[in-house]
C-alpha cells in the first residue's frame, strides 16, 4: 500500500486554515489602511500605530 495517497486531515486542515486566516486578516488590514488613509492622509503608519495601541491596551487589562 502506498503511503503517499494517505492524507492526514488534521494536518491538511491546519495548513488550509492558517492560509485562509492569514488572507482574511490581510483583507481586514487592507480595508483599515484605506479608511485610515482617507481620514489621516499625513500620518505615516496609522494602522500599525492603531494595532500597537490596541495590543498594549490588551496587555494592561
Amino acid at each position: 500500500m502506498s503511503d503517499k495517497k494517505v492524507i492526514d486531515f488534521a494536518v491538511a486542515s491546519g495548513k488550509h486554515r492558517h492560509a485562509r486566516d492569514h488572507e482574511e486578516k490581510e483583507a481586514k488590514v487592507e480595508a483599515m489602511r484605506q479608511r485610515f488613509e482617507s481620514a489621516l492622509p499625513d500620518k505615516k503608519t496609522p494602522v500599525k500605530d492603531y494595532l500597537k495601541k490596541k495590543r498594549a491596551k490588551k496587555k494592561r487589562h
